[in-house]
């Protein structure tokens, strides 16, 4: 493997971890209450990409792909769990909307969060939710990763795409987690959540219909 296809493939992933996504939100609604409960989620985040990444770099996640029934499932589970977090977050957000609205003044991480221990099994399974990623990743890898290649290039490859991650997310929650950023963002907070919770309602409510598909 070149390095030209080395940081082609980092290049794509970073993109891919740009996009809108319920990593992505998650990490921006924690990081405007608490930068310990963000670097949580984005533990718990990372150790769940972690694992789809190294099964689809070693040709693992094959067994899922090639399973229908089983992939089906994981996203009916899957599903599930976002649509739970979904409302979880919409009914956060439209009840901190309510009380602004009757008068309470925007408080600076007034949400009582929940351990940080919780909160990273949170990042977890919002990322293990959806085993597309393991398609999105099959189909990048097949364009970087020549057949054959050696159990040291898949390793190089892991450790590129998890380091990556890592500092990325870290970058999101550190920066939006300052005094400046997250004064600026104290209104916008519950909005944070109401349009992330409807987001994760979507994409849950996506996969159960993918998964029911799948499955039956």
């Amino acid at each position: 493997m070149t390095w030209t296809a080395l940081l082609s493939l980092l290049g794509v992933h970073i993109i891919g971890m740009a996009s809108p996504g319920p990593d992505v939100f998650l990490i921006l609604r924690l990081a405007t209450k608490s930068r310990k409960h963000a670097i949580a989620a984005v533990a718990g985040i990372s150790t769940g990409a972690t694992i789809w990444m190294t099964l689809t770099v070693f040709g693992f996640a094959a067994v899922i792909t090639a399973n229908p029934l089983l992939m089906g499932v994981i996203q009916l589970v899957g599903g599930c769990y976002l649509i739970y977090m979904g409302i979880s977050m919409a009914k956060a957000g439209i009840n901190t909307l309510r009380e602004l609205r009757a008068g309470a003044a925007p408080a600076l991480g007034s949400e009582a969060l929940r351990s940080p221990k919780a909160t990273f099994r949170q990042g977890f399974f919002t990322n293990m939710s959806n085993p597309k990623i393991v398609l999105f990743l099959t189909a990048v890898l097949s364009q970087f990763i020549p057949a054959g290649a050696s159990v040291g290039t898949l390793v190089l490859c892991t450790l590129v795409l998890i380091v990556s991650q890592i500092t990325f997310f870290l970058f999101i929650a550190i920066v939006v987690s300052t005094d400046a950023v997250v004064k600026r963002m104290v209104l916008a907070g519950p909005w944070i959540d109401t349009v992330a919770g409807a987001i994760f309602l979507v994409l849950g409510a996506l996969l159960v219909a993918s998964g029911a598909e799948a499955a039956l």
